[in-house]
């Protein structure tokens, strides 16, 4: 029977509108709304449904159903790994294995094998291969529809060629627990089309009940370092073993304590914590001071950091950084104390000078944003009669200010490494987007140096730019007046 839904659904409308006469019947008054008789309402169901069914049908010649877990994370993209029937897609396809997957990873001479999606609401084709970092995989919102990484992206999946299994991920703090996402990757080869169905079901941590059977106490002395360079603590393995029923740390999970006491177990990566002044789980760039990590040195040590510019000397702060298996924590209890710096310099006597400096930056040109740098210690130090240490302590603070041009009232805006600019090809301040060069300072306990690079897309052998950048500090300066070519 041909359609007849939108008959019907054209006859409702114009007669709720009384401008049309219809009878099913001889001298049927028809100035009060038609109702529907039951074979009206059972076809009108019936067409729903095939509409329905239609709008669900995937159009291919083998259908692959999955369904796969993941934890909600905050901060990580963790997932996890979906083994597929690769045998069934070669066997459908007509090839081997071995074929399929150097089809898929787009080796030289491969059997022309390629990737797409299916969105979830339509059923259309998304033709690209993929829109995330491996050669077959997409991005994916609420709705099972392809979108790119930001605010809409829920989910991510990605095909491993060297292991031949899907990756499933997620975007940090976007799934909800017992959110359901269905999304469809497809392979075609000629005109065999096969969908692997994702159906990804979103859970939420279970809260840790485990007992503190050991707590180590661990002291340590830190001064306000100028990076997130970290410092190495040794704890006592044996006994963490011993505790915890274990007899390697890749059976540990890595937890840390929250405000409310609660135990946190979303590392910001990795097994890295980072910890609030109040000793607390804390937020990059926002309330963290230090971060405490473990596997950067021996099985026996954990390593601690800081967020620059963070800490001052008297400052102390306890945090705790614990290994839970086998429904038990062992807990290291650290106790951080951030000391004077023990510089070895010491700053010039006098009072702070106004210098100049041309000099000359030179390097090839490259693709890879590689750098040059050329040394500026022995000026800035006198200029300032600062420390290295000082400078560069001065230059997280903030302090110390680059200006391009001339020194000016406002707060200079940067717009490269901090601090630094990306300067077009007249010399003046720019964005990336439309930068031919960048310069920076950059600095540490020992160093204090100019850098910079050229800009992949915007820069050419053979050019030439010239700038001048004023650094001012503790009531000196320094005028670099630069020439960056670009060889």
């Amino acid at each position: 029977m041909k359609k007849i839904y939108g008959l019907y659904k054209t006859v409702l409308l114009v007669l709720m509108m009384g401008g049309f006469i219809w009878g099913c019947g001889e001298n049927e008054n028809f100035s009060t709304l038609h109702e529907l008789t039951d074979e009206e309402i059972k076809e009108i169901a019936r067409q729903d449904s095939i509409e329905e069914a239609q709008k669900n049908k995937i159009n291919a010649d083998l259908i692959l159903e999955y369904s796969v877990e993941i934890t909600i994370s905050q901060t990580l993209y963790d997932g996890t790994t979906l083994s597929i029937d690769l045998d069934k897609i070669a066997d459908v396809f007509g090839i081997t294995q071995e074929e399929l997957i150097a089809g898929i990873a787009g080796e030289e001479d491969a059997l022309e094998i390629k990737g797409f999606a299916i969105n979830g609401t339509t059923r259309i084709d998304y033709a690209t291969s993929s829109n995330t970092n491996s050669p077959w995989g997409h991005w994916w919102d609420a709705n099972g529809d392809v979108v790119s990484w930001g605010d809409n992206a829920m989910l991510f999946a990605e095909f491993d060629t060297e292991n031949g299994v899907f990756y499933v991920g997620q975007f940090p703090g976007h799934l909800i627990e017992d959110q359901t996402i269905t999304i469809i990757e497809g392979l075609k080869f000629n005109d065999t089309r096969v969908a692997v169905v994702i159906t990804v079901t979103a859970k939420g941590l279970e809260e840790i009940t485990a007992t503190v059977v050991n707590t180590q106490e661990i002291n340590v002395n830190v001064y306000p370092r100028l990076n997130t360079n970290s410092d190495s603590l040794q704890f006592d393995l044996n006994q963490v073993f011993s505790d915890l029923g274990v007899s390697s740390m890749n059976e540990i999970s890595f937890i840390a304590v929250n405000q409310d006491g609660s135990y946190n177990q979303e590392p910001a990566v990795g097994n890295l914590y980072w910890f609030n002044s109040d000793g607390y789980v804390g937020t990059y760039g926002e309330d963290a001071v230090i971060y405490v990590d473990y596997g950067e040195y021996g099985d026996d040590k954990i390593s601690i950091g800081q967020f620059p510019g963070s800490l001052t000397e008297g400052d102390e702060i306890v945090v705790e950084y614990g290994f839970l298996a086998n429904d038990k924590i062992e807990m290291l209890e650290v106790t951080v104390k951030v000391v004077a710096y023990d510089d070895p310099e010491v700053p010039e006597v006098g009072d702070p000078e106004n210098l100049e400096a041309d000099i000359v930056l030179s390097k090839p040109y490259s693709n890879d944003y590689s750098i040059v740098t050329f040394d500026i210690k022995e000026i800035m130090k006198k200029a300032f009669k600062s420390t290295t240490y000082q400078v560069g302590r001065a230059i997280v603070r903030g302090e110390l200010k680059l200006y391009q041009g001339s020194v000016e009232e406002a707060t200079p805006s940067y717009t490269a490494d901090v601090p630094g600019y990306w300067l077009d090809a007249d010399g003046m301040v720019s964005e990336w987007a439309s930068g031919a060069v960048w310069c920076s300072i950059g600095y540490s306990e020992s160093e204090l140096y100019l850098f910079g690079g050229n800009h992949p897309d915007n820069a050419e052998p053979g050019d030439t730019v010239s700038t001048k950048l004023i650094a001012t500090y503790n009531g000196g300066s320094v005028t670099f007046n630069i020439t960056f070519k670009i060889e």
